[in-house]
């Protein structure tokens, strides 16, 4: 079984990380990555973008060291994505499996690409979300994954707001 991650890239608290609400966040995305492996998942598939994407991959790498049998695939939507950013860079090099999945000629593309590139090879999405924004890449994945019929775990983040 599969799982792949959906989720905004930056949240009120920046990079506080020892924020309330980005520890409240780790927690529930945690809980919800024990949730898949109970059903099953020992395969995930991450995007590789700042925020939920890294910490999502972060924990996955943490369960990994205790069940070696979980497999770490990071999807690129292009070829050099966040190659400047070390935590991205971290997670890449510690993965099962790295590859550029998107072919589209522009930036927006590859991102929509990458997105259902992950959706169509996975059997459950954690998706990651604040309710007040009802547009972008992470709304959109979660909508395009109801159409496919893949099994949502949904993480709403009530108080915080995308920047």
């Amino acid at each position: 079984m599969t799982c792949c991650f959906t989720g905004h890239r930056s949240f009120p608290w920046k990079d506080d990380t020892e924020h309330p609400q980005h520890k409240a966040l780790l927690a529930k995305l945690e809980r919800s990555i024990d949730l898949a492996l109970a059903k099953g998942a020992t395969h995930f598939i991450c995007g590789n973008a700042i925020g939920v994407d890294t910490w999502a991959a972060e924990l996955v790498l943490k369960k990994k060291r205790a069940q070696p049998q979980i497999f770490l695939e990071i999807a690129l939507p292009f070829a050099g994505h966040n190659a400047n950013e070390p935590a991205c860079q971290r997670v890449q090099q510690k993965a099962d499996l790295v590859h550029v999945v998107g072919r589209a000629k522009n930036r927006r593309s590859a991102f929509f690409e990458r997105n259902r590139y992950m959706v169509d090879h996975s059997d459950l999405l954690i998706a990651v979300y604040c309710k007040s924004n009802a547009c972008g890449g992470t709304v959109k994945t979660m909508e395009y994954a109801k159409k496919q019929g893949i099994e949502i775990i949904e993480i709403p983040v009530e108080t915080a707001q995308t920047v």
